[in-house]
């Protein structure tokens, strides 16, 4: 289960933060002057995830379990295989496990949204035991639902700040319009 869901300092995202840290190495893309950012920021639907293999995982069972949770939370999944970068889909999941003598007890998610890194979440296994295959499911169900929250609450933040009157606007000569 998941331990803590807290917003990100900054960003309006959420960062799911467990316990412990993790780590996650890769090339963050560029973008090309000429391209339009805001379209970094632009909204991206958690249902429609990309998952970004990991070529260190060995577990093709542990990444079934992950496609799984994601379908049983709403989402269409597309496998993206090692290499394919953050940036490939609007909605990019990746993962790495960590094990003790063997055993896998986490599994670490890291979202991306338009190549941005956004969240970092941990599914664990109880104390003195290993994940299975449906604890990672039920992790990679409830990471999503907890996106689907968050982005709910952004979106409703989003339309309650369009409502209110600019600076120096009196809500009179707002509502006048």
């Amino acid at each position: 289960m998941f331990h803590a869901f807290r917003p990100t300092a900054g960003l309006l995202s959420a960062a799911l933060l467990l316990a412990g840290c993790s780590s996650f190495s890769g090339d963050r893309p560029e973008t090309a002057p000429e391209q339009d950012e805001t379209a970094q920021f632009a909204p991206v639907d958690y249902m429609s995830v990309c998952l970004l293999e990991n070529s260190s995982v060995k577990s093709p069972a542990l990444v079934d379990a992950m496609e799984k949770g994601f379908r049983a939370a709403g989402a269409d999944v597309k496998r993206l295989p090692a290499g394919s970068g953050a940036d490939a889909c609007p909605f990019v999941i990746t993962y790495e496990v960590e094990s003790t003598e063997g055993v896998i007890r986490t599994v670490v998610y890291h979202t991306f949204e338009h190549g941005i890194p956004r969240n970092d979440a941990r599914g664990r296994a109880p104390e003195g035991r290993g994940l299975t295959v449906d604890m990672v499911a039920l992790h990679s169900r409830e990471l999503l639902r907890n996106l689907e929250k968050i982005g709910k609450q952004k979106a409703a933040q989003a339309q309650s700040f369009r409502e209110e009157p600019a600076f120096g606007e009196k809500a009179s000569e707002k509502d006048a319009e």
